[in-house]
């Protein structure tokens, strides 16, 4: 069993904040809901010390003598601050458990957080809410030829309402701003596997989180577009799901499953052996390992096999 992935299922699907982290107090997971707390992306927490990135600078020595604690005796609350990106202070508690067989894993539950006590007058304020983007779940029939590609035919949102005022301007302009066709466009792919083809993209600036777009041809020169929005949890629910179901099917070994997920994340062997407290040289010996059970040359092939 992959603890690392194991947990990481079960975390994201927790509305609280959990994170895990090594004996040295280095994060190893952080789920959806402690991300959002902090207002960090999970890439600027893995790897490093509770202490640098959680913890008030001047309590930085406490709260580390009182996480190590908890690997040799029963206090397992802890009454604290933590600081977001913006510069908010949250008094929190914490709910605290050495787990596992050796190496332990400190797992850290926030059961309970207040209101920001202090904000510097210096920190960074939150941005005003965007305005209103794109409906999240919209459908599209456009043109595929030469001369008017991507020119709107009809246009549905996930209220199942037409928009009759778009019709006639081209896609790109109309969602995305652009005076070109998009070029991860799945209609121009040079040679899609199958129809229907999808793809998964960052979204445009009017709206948050990821697309998944799927285009199949309804015709001679037509094609429908899906656009279904997501967040970056469902993303994340569905990326570790699809790792783990590589792993069990290629039958990784637990830490060839490790090193899958962040090479799969963009991490550098550099990185990874950070966060998995192992040598670099090791990492690479379990990412050949592991390209040459998948049927992958390199670790950009490896990154086709998710999509």
């Amino acid at each position: 069993m992959d603890w690392s992935l194991t947990a990481s299922l079960l975390a994201e699907r927790d509305t609280r904040p959990i994170v895990v982290m090594d004996r040295r107090g280095r994060i190893e997971l952080a789920n959806g809901a402690f991300s959002s707390l902090l207002g960090r992306p999970r890439e600027e927490l893995l790897g490093r010390r509770w202490t640098e990135v959680c913890t008030p600078p001047e309590h930085g020595r406490e709260v580390g003598q009182a996480l190590r604690a908890v690997f040799t005796s029963a206090e397992n609350r802890l009454e604290t601050e933590v600081l977001t990106r913006a510069g908010e202070r949250l008094p929190v508690e914490l709910d605290l458990a050495a787990v596992g067989q050796p190496p332990l894993r400190l797992v850290a539950i926030i059961t309970r957080t207040s209101p920001p006590c202090f904000v510097p007058e210096h920190a960074a304020r939150p941005e005003p809410p965007r305005a209103p983007g794109p409906p999240q779940e919209r459908s599209y029939e456009i043109s595929t030829e030469l001369s008017s590609f991507g020119t709107l035919k009809a246009v549905w949102t996930s209220e199942h309402a037409q928009h009759g005022d778009m019709v006639g301007r081209p896609c790109f302009g109309a969602f995305a701003h652009r005076d070109a066709p998009c070029l991860d466009c799945p209609l121009t792919a040079a040679a899609p596997p199958a129809w229907p083809h999808t793809i998964v993209r960052q979204s445009t600036a009017q709206a948050e989180g990821y697309e998944v777009v799927t285009a199949t041809p309804t015709g001679a020169g037509t094609a429908r577009v899906s656009v279904h929005t997501i967040g970056d949890a469902t993303l994340s629910g569905l990326f570790e799901a699809k790792v783990q179901r590589m792993a069990h099917t290629a039958r990784l070994s637990e830490r060839e499953g490790d090193v899958l997920k962040y090479l799969a994340l963009g991490r550098s062997p550099t990185d990874i052996s950070t966060v998995l407290g192992i040598t670099e040289r090791t990492v690479k010996f379990h990412q050949a390992n592991l390209l040459r059970k998948l049927g992958a040359e390199t670790r950009y092939d490896l990154l086709r096999l998710f999509f």
